[in-house]
């Protein structure tokens, strides 16, 4: 991937536009994009054969090459003012006058490249799937040595695509990660696809005190923050391997440009490198790179990379600066805020670890489009929570907003994160370290059960939202019950669940190891297990010893399972 820093962009990118040689990619990669942002795909070419009345072959043997340019071009200059879109255009479209610096002026203008063998092979396999011959899908290449033709128009045209924003080579990627990646480079550089919704800043008193951002678009003013607060240039960027494939380069690029000198340190992505072992290994890395007291660790990644690299910063040389660059919902809205920092144990989640708080958060809510779906909307879990355990009209909003959340809308995925921080900063500040009986602890609504589920399956099956999803719904039916949580309450929360596609069931999970695992849940006194439960919406409150007999009817009530066995070997 090469980026041209030189080159103009539109302030606020809504058309992103495909160049490149044919069979680079640019119709595959288009459409995976465009499914990527939530926005319309447009293949340059079959917008034309609409517009004409013709086939793209049908038009250079009545009109030539010359007709169809024109058609091309009048093409491009109608999808510009589309809004919201990514096109594929032609390999040869940088040929004509003007069509180049009009897309650079209008749109995101990024260059697919391949290999000459590569993109040969791609268009023959295109072909063949059609039905159709090369040069009837490709007029330029019919009767000619293609690969030679190939290699010849490429070349030729190198130096137009050279001017685009950015260009990817594509032969060793799938259509999804080229996209993928191509959203990761947007948003490191500031050219988040879509409106920018305004940055949100809450300063958090508590430690020291530090700033938590969450814009769209705000991962691009990570220099100028760092800057502000006077950091040495040296900075140790801990990040996982899924998130780095995507970020690492581009951020590091962008970092150095505003003049500071990063490296990288990666672990496997999941929650099993949330261990000592890694813990281990980063204390070896900062060591190996001689990194000093006061240069920052950047923690770049969900909630695993701010709990593993947040504790190594903790304990290294007594303490470095942190800085939380949570790239996963879950991180934005929960792990990212409060300073708790952690390592797994096998007896439970989170069993070792300290408070320590950051210097900065930002939170970029451009990056939950490079999420899968299902990292994705697991981190909805940790957002209803909040509105469900603290703040019911937070909780109705969840409800308006729902379907323009599932479709990561700028305005208001970033207005829904900026008050779940808001909130969780609110407990916090009020009961910094989780004291004994403090509003802290009912920040753990759905966590006692949740953290048992992870441990008795090994921090493999469920993701972490999963299940504090599945640990609300018990809490809220262990709380009707008991006469705690009022039935319409328990029922407007699963529905929400549901709605966000979280799941609700214990299907196959044993209930004697889910209730072993929760002994040892932080909350548990004196061998009792403690149950944040709701008293009504927006309200909840600790309860100590809830009845066995009520624990074990709700927990087989949702689908768990009387075997002693873990969840593993049943």
């Amino acid at each position: 991937m090469e980026t041209n820093n030189d080159t103009t962009r539109p302030a606020a990118v809504e058309r992103i536009v495909l160049i490149g040689p044919t069979g680079a990619g640019k119709t595959t990669v288009g459409a995976a994009l465009a499914a990527t942002l939530g926005w319309r795909f447009l293949d340059l070419d079959t917008a034309i054969e609409a517009a004409v009345g013709s086939s793209i072959r049908d038009i250079f043997d009545r009109e030539g090459e010359d007709g169809f340019r024109a058609h091309e071009a009048a093409a491009l200059e109608g999808a510009l003012t589309r809004g919201n879109v990514v096109i594929a255009a032609g390999a040869g479209i940088v040929e004509r006058e003007g069509n180049l610096a009009l897309a650079l002026k209008h749109a995101w203008v990024v260059a697919l490249d391949a290999t000459a063998e590569t993109t040969l092979g791609r268009t023959v396999a295109e072909a063949e799937a059609r039905g159709a011959s090369l040069g009837d899908l490709r007029p330029m290449l019919a009767g000619v040595d293609a690969l030679a033709r190939i290699t010849e128009m490429r070349l030729r045209r190198q130096p137009h695509y050279a001017n685009a924003h950015t260009r990817f080579a594509t032969d060793a990627f799938t259509p999804e990660q080229v996209a993928n990646s191509i959203a990761a480079e947007m948003i490191s550089q500031g050219a988040a696809p879509g409106a920018h919704a305004p940055a949100v800043t809450r300063h958090v008193a508590a430690g020291a005190g530090y700033d938590s951002v969450v814009g769209w678009g705000a991962l691009a003013d990570l220099p100028t923050r760092l800057h502000a607060l006077n950091l040495p240039p040296r900075l140790s960027i801990v990040s996982d391997t899924s998130v780095a494939s995507l970020y690492a380069r581009p951020l590091m690029d962008h970092l150095r440009n505003a003049g500071f000198e990063p490296e990288l340190c990666a672990i496997p992505a999941g929650e099993t490198s949330k261990s000592r072992h890694y813990l281990d290994n980063i204390h070896d890395w900062l060591a190996e790179h001689r990194i000093e007291r006061g240069e920052a660790l950047i923690a770049l990644g969900g909630g695993v990379v701010g709990d593993l690299a947040g504790f190594a910063a903790a304990t290294y040389l007594r303490g470095l600066p942190l800085i939380q660059v949570p790239t996963s919902l879950l991180a934005q809205v929960d792990a990212s805020i409060g300073g708790k920092v952690a390592i797994d144990h096998p007896r439970g989640k989170n069993l070792i670890g300290a408070f320590y708080h950051p210097r900065l958060v930002l939170a970029d809510t451009a990056t939950l489009l490079t999420l899968p779906p299902r990292q994705r909307i697991e981190g909805w879990g940790e957002v209803i929570k909040h509105g469900a355990a603290l703040d019911a009209a937070y909780f109705e909003q969840l409800e308006r907003d729902a379907s323009a959340l599932l479709a990561v809308r700028p305005t208001e995925t970033t207005a829904t994160i900026a008050r779940s921080v808001a909130i969780k900063a609110g407990v916090i500040e009020g009961d910094e370290r989780e004291s004994e009986g403090g509003r802290r602890a009912l920040l753990n609504f759905g966590h006692t059960l949740g953290h048992a589920i992870e441990s008795v399956t090994g921090y493999s099956q469920w993701l972490h939202g999963e299940a504090v999803s599945a640990g609300m719904v018990f809490a809220v039916r262990l709380g009707w019950r008991m006469g705690v949580t009022p039935r319409p309450v328990a029922d407007r929360m699963e529905a929400l669940l549901e709605r966000f596609g979280l799941p609700t069931r214990l299907e196959g999970l044993s209930a004697p190891a889910m209730l072993r695992a929760a002994l040892w849940d932080k909350k548990a006194r004196g061998g009792r297990v403690r149950w944040v439960l709701l008293t009504a919406l927006g309200e909840s409150s600790l309860f100590d010893g809830a009845p066995e007999a009520a624990i074990r009817e709700t927990l087989l009530e949702l689908g768990a399972t009387e075997s002693a066995q873990d969840a593993q070997e049943s």
